[in-house]
């Protein structure tokens, strides 16, 4: 296994948002994600990257190495904010609209939630289901949120 990479490398690294992580039982493990600063690859761009070689051990993970880059890894979305993210980032992309820095054009998933309405790609029941359990996973999250206890920044090791 190769060297956890320098901090000089990882500052010219490309940015993966947005990314998941799968593993096919026949197939090396693959990140897919949105793509910002890849020279391959133009920016807001959703693809998949090579085959996974190593990624940081840390939590999250901060970086991976593929067949052929090493990339920073940026926010990972839960499944039904990016299932949204993604169809909002594929219609602005087939209506040449601008990407935005962040995949779906921002950070407010009401209004992608709207623009996807706006531009019917699919049935609206289908539209319903994924809003729905958008709303049901952020009620969960902040759940789970506010049964966490703050840990004193004095206890916590520095590398």
């Amino acid at each position: 296994m190769t060297s956890a990479p320098s901090k000089a490398e990882l500052a010219t690294a490309p940015i993966l948002k947005g990314w998941l992580l799968e593993h096919a039982a026949d197939s090396e493990p693959w990140l897919y994600a949105w793509f910002f600063g890849d020279p391959d690859v133009e920016d807001g761009d959703h693809g998949h990257a090579s085959a996974v070689l190593q990624i940081d051990e840390s939590s999250p993970p901060g970086w991976a190495r593929t067949e052929s880059q090493l990339y920073r890894l940026g926010a990972s979305y839960p499944p039904a904010e990016r299932e949204i993210r993604y169809w909002a980032q594929k219609l602005r992309k087939r209506l040449f609209l601008p990407l935005g820095d962040a995949p779906g054009g921002g950070n407010d998933i009401d209004e992608m939630i709207a623009f996807i309405r706006e531009e019917r790609p699919f049935p609206e029941r289908r539209l319903m289901r994924m809003e729905l359990a958008y709303r049901e996973e952020r009620e969960r999250l902040t759940e789970v949120d506010a049964l966490r206890v703050p840990v004193p920044t004095a206890e916590i090791p520095i590398r």
